[in-house]
């Protein structure tokens, strides 16, 4: 008598296993991305560089070897800075980077003004950059 072939049913996977296969497929699709970008950001960066004082979201869209001023690490933009601005502390937010004479430079906008400073908008688009040396060392 011919036998049947019969197959095993299949198994469900536990939903930690499931959870942790997800997260990793999801870091693993993030980083593609990440290296796509960055290969993206060096082409254009060979054929239509970022002139220095420009804004930029990335650090991948400047040039490379840019020297960071400071003793901690870039700050990633949307983070809140502590700047040295005429002798006076006031808070900024990172907007973007930017470059200057072989420096690596933040675009900020101040959240919090100093008592002595003026309130109106800044008139030149430099007025809101700040390199690693005019940031406050953190306490």
């Amino acid at each position: 008598m011919k036998t049947i072939p019969t197959t095993r049913p299949a198994r469900r996977i536990p939903a930690a296993r499931l959870a942790r296969l997800r997260a990793a497929n999801a870091a693993q699709r993030q980083a593609r991305e990440d290296a796509w970008q960055a290969n993206q950001d060096a082409a254009e960066q060979l054929t239509n560089p970022v002139p220095e004082f420009a804004a930029a979201p990335r650090l991948t869209m400047l040039p490379g070897g840019l020297h960071w001023s400071a003793q901690q690490p870039v700050p990633a933009v949307g983070t809140t800075v502590t700047v040295n601005r005429d002798g006076q502390q006031e808070r900024a937010e990172v907007k973007g980077y930017t470059h200057a004479a072989g420096f690596l430079g933040l675009v900020t906008e101040t959240t919090h003004h100093a008592k002595t400073a003026s309130r109106r908008k800044r008139s030149s688009p430099r007025a809101g950059v700040v390199f690693g040396s005019q940031l406050a060392l953190a306490a």
